[in-house]
């Protein structure tokens, strides 16, 4: 019953920022909690892992990442939205490392530990929206972020493999789809060549 309510309430608190930004929100419905756990269980080695998760929304993914023993100082989320993590940091007052900033500037932001070391970033964001150059800048500072072998999780509506993929030269597999969502997720792993780097990316 108390789960039921509170995913009623993140649906309410979802909606508004909605309707507030609906490019930066990216869906018109959140990730429900079987795909947050579903994705967190992506991690492994959760006592030594460092994990940045970009767009925590209503903290689907959160949740299940801080219930799976992934501790505060390995674990940053960043959230554009001001209501949501004021919701957030409400739910995980000292569990997450949370920051209010656009995904875009992260570098600027995240404790220098994470900085070419982080072994997964988790992204919900919707990519595509934001433009050309947002885009690309979002990309390229994840695989700055990431350790040499990390991974890049990236979660889409659609079922084709982001347009961005190719434009970059990146390495793609669909790892799952989360039939439970309305609409459907799908979650790519998302990898890069440095031999292979584009210079250009065309996000549209």
């Amino acid at each position: 019953m108390e789960s039921i309510k509170s995913y009623i309430w993140d649906m309410g608190l979802f909606f508004r920022s909605w309707f507030n930004s609906p490019k930066q929100m990216g869906t018109v419905f959140p990730s429900s909690s079987a795909t947050g756990k579903k994705i967190a269980a992506l991690v492994k080695d959760r006592g030594n892992s460092r994990v940045v998760e970009l767009g925590a929304g209503t903290g689907q993914v959160t949740d299940e990442l801080v219930a799976m023993g992934i501790s505060s100082e390995h674990f940053v989320a960043i959230e554009y939205d001001a209501s949501l993590c004021k919701e957030l940091l409400k739910k995980h007052p000292k569990d997450v490392n949370l920051l209010n900033i656009d995904a875009a500037d992260m570098l600027e932001y995240l404790p220098k530990e994470f900085v070419g070391q982080t072994d997964y970033v988790i992204s919900t964001l919707p990519l595509i929206p934001l433009g050309r150059e947002k885009c690309r800048k979002i990309i390229d500072t994840i695989f700055k972020v990431l350790k040499p072998g990390g991974v890049f999780v990236q979660v889409t509506l659609s079922p084709l493999k982001p347009k961005y993929v190719d434009e970059l030269k990146l390495s793609s597999a669909k790892l799952f789809i989360s039939w439970v969502n309305i609409p459907p997720m799908h979650v790519w792993r998302l990898s890069r060549n440095e031999a292979k780097e584009n210079q250009g990316l065309l996000c549209t």
